[in-house]
């Protein structure tokens, strides 16, 4: 295992670790965190501190033994192409990483108490693999478990040192460890989980905004920009607002109501069309801060029902004007709105060849022979109550 001395934290690697010396590697620790990016130096820190000389490396992996297996999470100190090998070959198939999977967490093992270095020396492991950088010793420090893989701290390096400084350092460094990695773990999730629901309001055919009591917005899908487009809302220093006076009203009439209820309108825009509006009052959310309570959303707004965004009322109007079956009206709107029948076929799921046929039903019940007739007939249809 090529080592190459990549710290250049100062260390006096015959002075015992000083508490000022760990308070800064658990800051650093905790700094890896919010930037995961930061974990390899962070190991080369470490190392740096408080390994005896010719012990450079350190490496953080998840590694399972049934199957065998091995993922990286940090390395400093080895040479290219010694992750790759160790992962493919050795992870989970030698002595120390079967003997350490019976450690609980937080357990800070040397390899010597798993066995002796004349018994390892013996070993397939060592011969092919360690020999040629005279590596026969391991201090471990095991950080977690999820199902069959252990995530551990791995520092390898010549047994003829003395780790007694090293073991002492990881002793209180152990439990911060597995606290970071914990939290990253747990910032990781979250992250993957907002970053789903955000994908999925954003393939919502209608506009999804996240209130506070204040109608200050605080998120919106990207279908949001065109309501304001169409007048429909107004989101003016980041506040929304529905243009009808009347709805506003509405809205903020719910906003004053102090329990979980909902509320679903017509609502009309500028030109006098109309759009969907549902209103969920959600119980206020609420999270704790250093120094107090942080506020969050209160209401969910949605404006729009259908793939055109177009109001169910609409698609309704002209099934009954024109004899259409649903999912014809569907499509009519669809494409008076705007919408392709590309567009459509991807929003419905459906193939194109679907669309088509539904087209033509629509072309024989209306009498019309393209989709530009198609929309100047719907253009041309009586408003509702005239």
């Amino acid at each position: 295992m090529q080592i190459e001395n990549v710290a250049s934290f100062p260390a006096d690697h015959n002075a015992p670790a000083e508490w000022e010396v760990l308070n800064s590697l658990i800051g650093q620790i905790y700094d890896s965190v919010l930037h995961p990016e930061s974990w390899n130096e962070t190991l080369a820190r470490i190392t740096a501190t408080l390994c005896p000389l010719s012990w450079e490396a350190a490496f953080i992996l998840w590694e399972g033994i049934n199957p065998p297996s091995g993922r990286f999470v940090a390395a400093t100190g080895l040479a290219a192409g010694v992750q790759e090998i160790y992962a493919a070959v050795y992870a989970g198939n030698h002595p120390w990483s079967r003997k350490l999977m019976r450690y609980g967490n937080g357990s800070v093992v040397d390899s010597n108490d798993i066995m002796t270095r004349e018994e390892f020396a013996e070993t397939e492991f060592f011969r092919n693999f360690l020999a040629p950088w005279g590596i026969d010793r391991m201090i471990a420090v095991l950080l977690d478990q999820r199902g069959g893989e252990r995530l551990g701290l791995m520092l390898p390096g010549p047994g003829d040192r003395d780790v007694e400084r090293l073991k002492r350092g990881l002793r209180v460094l152990a439990p911060h460890i597995q606290r970071a990695m914990r939290i990253s773990d747990r910032i990781a999730t979250l992250d993957l989980a907002a970053g789903a629901a955000r994908a999925a309001a954003d393939a919502a055919p209608f506009a999804i905004f996240t209130l506070d009591d204040q109608l200050n917005i605080l998120a919106a899908n990207s279908r949001a920009a065109r309501y304001e487009k169409a007048g429909f809302i107004r989101t003016a220093q980041n506040r929304f607002a529905l243009t009808h006076p009347a709805s506003q009203k509405r809205l903020l009439d719910l906003v004053k109501s102090p329990d979980p209820t909902g509320l679903a309108f017509q609502t009309l825009g500028a030109s006098g069309s109309e759009c969907p509006v549902l209103v969920a009052r959600i119980t206020r959310q609420s999270a704790q801060q250093f120094g107090g309570v942080r506020l969050g959303a209160s209401l969910i707004v949605t404006l729009g029902s259908s793939p055109g965004e177009t109001p169910v009322l609409e698609i309704d109007r002209v099934a009954q004007w024109f004899g259409l079956t649903p999912a014809e009206a569907r499509l009519a709107v669809a494409l008076a709105a705007g919408d392709t029948l590309r567009d459509y076929a991807a929003l419905r799921a459906v193939s194109l060849n679907a669309v088509r046929f539904l087209l033509k039903g629509i072309f024989r019940k209306t009498g019309a022979t393209s989709q530009a007739q198609l929309v100047a007939q719907l253009a041309r249809l009586p408003a509702p109550g005239a």
